[in-house]
């Protein structure tokens, strides 16, 4: 082995981990088994075992009269069942759509399609990693902005003039949605390309995500999602005004395969679960509100109240100490996060992530609370059920699991 990538690999071990296992193993595992909240997953509306979903999957495994075809979806027919759905989402959602194998995928082929060498990209600070190598791969020109801050993105913009602005509408790591409209009225202004990452409020705030429920859809140039969140597959899709366009001027999508027959099943019956999932939406919607009131009283949240609830509530941590004593704090009483830190954050920033699904229960949310009120240190004040006895605790008590 290389010397040099050698003393890199055994000064990672050494330095960046206490017990030079990883970060997997030092911060990550615990060595409880049974978690009876399980918080820590993106299956928002709780559809990764859905019977009529797999009950689609295992009929096409039982009756289909081929395996289908593996190859670029660049040449697939116009009766492959994936031509086929796309075309149908894409009338949905109103924007012509490709499938991809992942939302990485999406993200680092739509980049790939829409920059090249000298493009100024401005991307919020948070942006997921997914359209960082395509970015330096084209040779795009980058300026980050600060986290929601429109007023730098709009004198990066000034200085620099237009280019690709990339923003996500519900920001992973803190549970923060972007200020779209004033987006989309820089966007306007600059005349810039507009790419709205979509992976954590696609069918959950809406059932075609957070732009549609603005009302802003035809604003947005470019919207992309993974199907790893809330459509709990193994997927990523991305919404274009041309697809024919980005697939062919994208080395991502020409030289990766297309999805496996039985993906497609799961994901055309998945899409026809969430479009009629407004119970579990607004269940999701309600319980994180929920969560996030009851938490605010003994923890720092990354997240404002009075914002739009969102399915990720995530709670401040002082260092990577703490974020790993309180991970393991609350597995040992049953509860399972999700410990965040860099490159998935920034260096200094990490936190605790909690992602609510549709299946949550109030005695959940009360002992999430009471179980950090205890790490903290602070008085449990939970009286009862006292604190439910609200306009969004009302909602709350009709939760059934669906």
């Amino acid at each position: 082995m290389d010397q040099e990538l050698k003393k890199s690999i055994d000064t990672y071990f050494r330095t960046r981990t206490k017990g030079q296992k990883g970060v997997i193993q030092d911060y990550i595992l615990v060595p409880e088994k049974n978690h009876d909240i399980t918080l820590c997953d993106n299956d928002y509306l709780n559809l990764v075992n859905n019977e009529k979903v797999l009950d689609s999957q295992i009929v096409d495994l039982q009756l289909s009269a081929g395996r289908g075809v593996v190859m670029s979806p660049v040449f697939l027919g116009y009766d492959d069942p994936q031509y086929t759905l796309e075309n149908n989402m894409g009338a949905w959602f109103g924007k012509q759509c490709h499938l991809a194998q992942s939302g990485y995928n999406a993200n680092s082929g739509l980049v790939q399609a829409i920059c090249k060498s000298g493009t100024h990209v401005y991307a919020d600070l948070f942006l997921h990693l997914s359209f960082y190598d395509s970015l330096a791969a084209k040779g795009a020109l980058l300026h980050l902005n600060r986290h929601n801050d429109t007023a730098q993105l709009e004198a990066n913009i000034k200085k620099h003039g237009p280019g690709v602005i990339l923003v996500e509408s519900l920001y992973s790591t803190t549970g923060t949605y972007c200020p779209l409209e004033e987006i989309v009225r820089i966007k306007k202004q600059y005349n810039c390309v507009l790419v709205l990452d979509e992976s954590h409020s696609f069918g959950t705030c809406h059932s075609k995500g957070y732009a549609h429920m603005k009302g802003l859809q035809d604003d947005v140039d470019f919207i992309t999602a993974s199907l790893a969140k809330a459509y709990a597959t193994r997927a990523g899709v991305v919404f274009s005004p041309n697809t024919r366009f980005v697939k062919e001027h994208s080395f991502t999508y020409a030289f990766s395969s297309g999805l496996l027959r039985n993906d497609i099943v799961r994901i055309e019956a998945m899409w026809e679960v969430i479009k009629a999932a407004d119970d579990r939406r607004q269940t999701l919607l309600t319980a994180s509100k929920l969560l996030r009131s009851e938490l605010s009283t003994v923890a720092s949240l990354t997240t404002l109240e009075g914002q739009l609830p969102s399915a990720i509530v995530a709670l401040r941590v002082k260092d990577e100490d703490e974020m790993v004593r309180l991970h393991r704090f609350l597995s040992k009483n049953g509860i399972l996060g999700a410990p965040f830190f860099p490159p998935t954050t920034p260096v200094g920033s990490p936190i605790m992530r909690l992602s609510v699904h549709s299946n949550i229960s109030k005695d959940d949310i009360s002992r999430v609370r009471r179980v950090v009120a205890e790490f903290y240190g602070k008085e449990d004040t939970v009286r009862g059920y006292a604190k439910f006895n609200t306009p969004v605790a009302a909602n709350l008590e009709l939760m059934t699991s669906v």
